[in-house]
């Protein structure tokens, strides 16, 4: 199932409000397979931030509905749990200009 037009312009709006989160995005465009779950070091790998700032995208991408934040606590890393219905790979190649 596609990305919704809500989805898909929230993202885009994250990719124009922290331009960090492009080089997460394009990497998540690049995979060759669908991923089920994107871990933290990959988020600060790809993005360039910092843990906290890793973090606080994460979060702003769960607000966008594509995914859930689970992990972080008792040892254990946080991570995107991407929902169902997403392709990580969709986020990353047709989130980068706006629907209208």
């Amino acid at each position: 199932m596609p990305l919704t037009d809500e989805q898909r312009e929230s993202i885009y709006r994250l990719r124009r409000r922290l331009p960090a989160s492009v080089g997460l995005f394009d990497h998540l465009g690049s995979l060759k397979l669908n991923m089920r779950e994107t871990s933290l070091n990959v988020v600060e790998t790809y993005s360039g931030l910092n843990k906290t700032r890793s973090l606080e995208l994460m979060h702003e991408i769960a607000k966008a509905g594509v995914a859930t934040i689970g992990g972080g606590g008792g040892g254990v890393a946080s991570y995107l749990a991407w929902s169902d219905n997403v392709d990580v790979r969709e986020i990353g190649r047709d989130t980068n200009e706006p629907l209208r």
